[in-house]
C-alpha cells in the first residue's frame, strides 16, 4: 500500500516539474511574463517538489518500502538536495533554470530505471 503513495508523490513531483519547465515557462515567456512572474511559479513547484522528495524519503525510511542502496532512492536523494540548492541561486534565475532542467533529467532517469514492482501493482495478475 505504501508503494501506491510513493507513486502518487513521484507523479505529482515529476508531472508538476515537467509541466512548469516545459509548458508553463515557454507559455509565460511567449506572453512576456517570464522571468518576472514566471519564476514565482517555478519557485513554488520546486519547493513543493522538495517537500514531496522529503516525504518520499521519510516514508521509505519509516516503512522500509525501499532500500537506500537502490539507485532510484539515491536519485530521489540527489533530486531533493538539488531542489534545496535551487533556492541558494535565488538572484540568478538562469542558473536556477539550468538546475531545474538537471532535476528534470534526473527525474526522467528515475522514472526509466525504477523497478517494475514500484510502477505497477504488486498484486495485479500477469496479463498473457
Amino acid at each position: 500500500m505504501i508503494r501506491h503513495y510513493l507513486i502518487l508523490f513521484r507523479t505529482f513531483w515529476l508531472g508538476g516539474l515537467w509541466a512548469c519547465a516545459y509548458v508553463v515557462r515557454p507559455l509565460l515567456e511567449h506572453r512576456g511574463f517570464f522571468p518576472q512572474h514566471g519564476m514565482d511559479v517555478m519557485h513554488v513547484m520546486v519547493g513543493l517538489g522538495g517537500v514531496a522528495g522529503c516525504v518520499i524519503l521519510l516514508m521509505s525510511r519509516l516503512f522500509h518500502a525501499l532500500s537506500w542502496r537502490q539507485l532510484p532512492v539515491q536519485l530521489v536523494l540527489i533530486m531533493t538536495f538539488l531542489s534545496l540548492v535551487y533556492f541558494a541561486f535565488m538572484p540568478w534565475w538562469k542558473l536556477q533554470m539550468m538546475l531545474m532542467h538537471a532535476i528534470s533529467v534526473l527525474g526522467l532517469a528515475w522514472l526509466l530505471i525504477a523497478p517494475v514492482s514500484v510502477i505497477r501493482r504488486d498484486h495485479a495478475p500477469a496479463v498473457r
